[in-house]
């Protein structure tokens, strides 16, 4: 008797090919769960009702959101942005009874712009930067754009004052203290560039982080120090491997983010490498990345080489529960982009897919069924060495309940059969096969598989 034992579902050498498969690793000792649903919202703050977002026929290709208190009510307002791949940007104010999306001011960009809050003098305003405009609403107004700024890749603000990376040139940052000036743009007492010109590369985001700012480069970390127009930029951290820009993130206490060997924590002082079990999977570049963090938990959406051909921007997501260090995979979805939504009501982490902008989703760990889009589909090249006849008489398995497991064959289906319980489960039979193919599938959630033990004879 011979035995084909199957262990790692996740390795490069498994020959297992993935439809859609969430959280099968690294294995069910993760909790909690996370699934992914289309995102409702409640009617109003109090009520149990709950609905969906309903627009017009476009693709979603960006979301972000806008807090603004209500000095007359005492209360927090919070509106939704969507832009859309018609070029037109949408809006909804949440907890009002309507769903609907309305085209904000006859507002329309070119791409999808990036958006940042921030006070003007006690307004709540925001700033919206695509590649060809920026455009600032300050809640009681109406939106204005301001001319003449470079092409923003990234911003944040700091003791008043704007920080932004750009597109050219991009060892460039380029910085404004006054967004009421009307040519802030122009390099003025307003405004100008501090010039990142050594080793560590061009200048890819910035961020503020315990009331300093920090750029991100190609290979490295600079601190810029603003003080009474006075600016002293130091390196804090050099990298031997590339690092992914949109995979910074604040969570925590820490910045995280993702280089070509791994992924990394930054404390504002010291960077150390997480140990996270994923180098035999990174093996790509990654330049679809993105990331976001919502809680204690720091979302990543890559590419990662599970040995099979693969067209997606991204693949997988994981998530890291920075406590801990813990972590899962979820397989199988191709991110655009994260978006995190705090409100006084609830947290959600917004998600859009590449392969389906029409809806926008949440990430939950929430017990909730998985929807037909997400079911748990494996799928093995021939299990054989040959395509010579085999006698199979045996499965032993270790997984979870409710996961189907089917020897297939050129001619369809020949035995299956579904686990009824968490753990080992054995099932002896006789059945003879040629190339044969081991399809696992499930809708249950969560679903793990450690194991899969086939024995046979050579007829």
């Amino acid at each position: 008797m011979k035995s084909i034992k199957i262990k790692n579902f996740n390795s490069n050498g498994s020959d297992i090919k993935v439809d859609k498969f969430y959280n099968f690793y690294p294995q069910i000792s993760l909790k909690p769960v996370f699934s992914v649903k289309p995102v409702v919202f409640p009617e109003y703050v109090d009520s149990d009702v709950t609905k969906e977002l309903t627009y017009e026929d476009f693709n979603i290709l960006g979301v972000s959101s806008f807090k603004e208190h209500s000095l007359k009510n005492n209360e927090n307002l919070y509106r939704i942005f969507i832009y859309g791949d018609d070029g037109k940007l949408y809006i909804n104010q949440l907890f009002c009874g309507i769903y609907g999306l309305y085209w904000l001011y006859d507002l329309a960009f070119e791409s999808a712009p990036i958006s940042m809050p921030f006070k003007n003098e006690d307004t709540d305003a925001i700033v919206l930067a695509s590649k060809e405009k920026m455009v600032i609403w300050k809640s009681n107004y109406s939106p204005y754009t301001i001319k003449n700024v470079p092409v923003i890749t990234s911003m944040c603000m700091n003791d008043g004052v704007l920080f932004c990376t750009i597109t050219k040139p991009a060892f460039k940052i380029w910085y404004a203290t006054d967004l009421n000036a009307e040519k802030v743009g122009q390099i003025s007492a307003n405004s100008g560039y501090i010039s990142l010109e050594d080793e560590l590369g061009d200048a890819r985001k910035t961020i503020a982080f315990d009331g300093d700012v920090f750029v991100f480069r190609d290979y490295g970390i600079s601190k810029i120090n603003y003080l009474q127009n006075s600016i002293t930029v130091s390196q804090v951290y050099a990298s031997n491997s590339r690092i992914i820009a949109n995979s910074v993130a604040a969570c925590g206490n820490s910045i995280f983010f993702l280089t070509l060997d791994g992924i990394y924590s930054f404390n504002g002082v010291k960077v150390n490498k997480l140990d996270v079990d994923i180098m035999n999977l990174l093996t790509s570049t990654n330049p679809n990345a993105v990331a976001s963090s919502l809680g204690n938990y720091y979302y990543l959406a890559l590419n990662l080489n599970y040995g099979e051909s693969n067209s997606s921007q991204n693949n997988s997501i994981i998530i890291l529960n920075v406590v801990d260090s813990s972590f899962q995979i979820i397989r199988g979805l191709d991110v655009l982009t994260f978006y995190p939504l705090k409100t006084d009501v609830f947290e959600k982490m917004l998600v859009v897919f590449n392969d389906n902008k029409k809806r926008i989703f949440e990430i939950t760990n929430e017990e909730t069924e998985f929807y037909n889009d997400f079911d748990k589909s494996y799928t093995t090249e021939n299990i054989f060495e040959d395509n010579n006849t085999k006698l199979v008489t045996r499965f032993l398995i270790d997984s979870s309940k409710n996961v189907t497991f089917s020897l297939i064959t050129d001619e369809g289906k020949t035995v299956s059969f579904t686990t009824k319980k968490d753990g080992i489960s054995e099932f002896n039979f006789r059945k003879k096969l040629s190339n044969a193919k081991l399809e696992i599938t499930s809708n249950y959630h969560p679903a793990y598989v450690n194991s899969v033990e086939i024995d046979y004879y050579d007829n």
